[in-house]
């Protein structure tokens, strides 16, 4: 079940890729980077999703998606949950929106955690990024230097298109929570700061 969840769920995310690629959308506007140039030649961009505003689905935004959406595998062990979010610059503008998938995957170490996100900026390009994770009969092989992020807390960026096409790095993810309502609605913003730099030589 969580395969065929997850298969749907990326295949709809593909599908969506394709579709902003080749129909003849209005042009979204392109807001200015709010990246600052590092000391070693990357630059950082940091991405803001503030809760429970931006996620999208939630029973306070008046829409009946069903997000966030949670699978389990037929042990009733693993579980993966998927969740959609608006995401904002530093100026607070919405400027894309972006999936979160997390769960378990088994390895050759026992169960590890994973994080998988996919950032689709219109204007600008989609981020593909990934924290976590043993590959199934393979050692994982964990740069040590991640551009100066947390290790425990970062994660790899695995593929760019448009913008960052031609970009590698990494990303840290960090939540920063206000209150929990007595609904039990978490307040806070979670922030993904990226450091990336040219793999152009």
């Amino acid at each position: 079940m969580i395969k065929r969840f997850l298969a749907a769920f990326a295949l709809g995310m593909v599908l969506t890729l394709i579709a902003i690629s080749f129909y003849p959308f209005q042009k979204a506007p392109r807001f200015p980077s709010s990246a600052a140039v590092l000391n070693n030649g990357g630059r950082e961009e940091v991405f803001f999703i503030r809760l429970p505003d931006d996620r999208l689905g939630n029973p306070r935004s008046a829409t009946t998606a069903a997000f966030p959406r949670t699978a389990f595998a037929s042990d009733g062990n693993d579980r993966i949950v998927a969740e959609l979010f608006r995401v904002r610059d530093t100026e607070g503008r919405v400027i894309g929106i972006a999936s979160r998938i997390t769960g378990t995957v088994a390895g050759i170490r026992g169960a590890a955690g994973v994080t998988d996100w996919i950032l689709v900026i219109p204007s600008r390009g989609a981020l593909i990024m990934s924290r976590g994770g043993v590959p199934v009969g393979e050692i994982p092989e964990l740069p040590a230097n991640r551009m100066g992020l947390p290790a425990p807390k970062s994660g790899i960026m695995m593929h760019g298109t448009d913008e960052f096409s031609e970009l590698a790095g990494f990303y840290a993810e960090k939540m920063n929570i206000e209150k929990v309502d007595s609904a039990g609605i978490v307040h806070g913003e979670l922030t993904l700061t990226t450091r990336l730099r040219s793999t152009v030589q």
